[in-house]
């Protein structure tokens, strides 16, 4: 299954990127490089759900990931 070629970018300017689908088949995302310290982490980002990106996030501003 392709991912689309779309990253959300949050209130804080921080982008999420299409990591998958979980087996509801919703997309999920993850931020790797938050801006915010305390939210960077070591290893992999936690995958979240579009929907809970949106409420904790949002507003989420969708941009093509695919300059042209």
């Amino acid at each position: 299954m392709t991912l689309p070629q779309t990253v959300f970018i949050d209130r804080d300017g921080d982008a999420w990127q299409p990591i998958g689908h979980n087996g509801a088949g919703e997309l999920l995302l993850s931020c790797p490089q938050p801006s915010n310290p305390e939210d960077q982490g070591v290893g992999e980002s936690f995958a979240w759900t579009l929907p809970l990106v949106q409420a904790q996030f949002g507003p989420l501003i969708a941009r093509s990931a695919v300059s042209g």
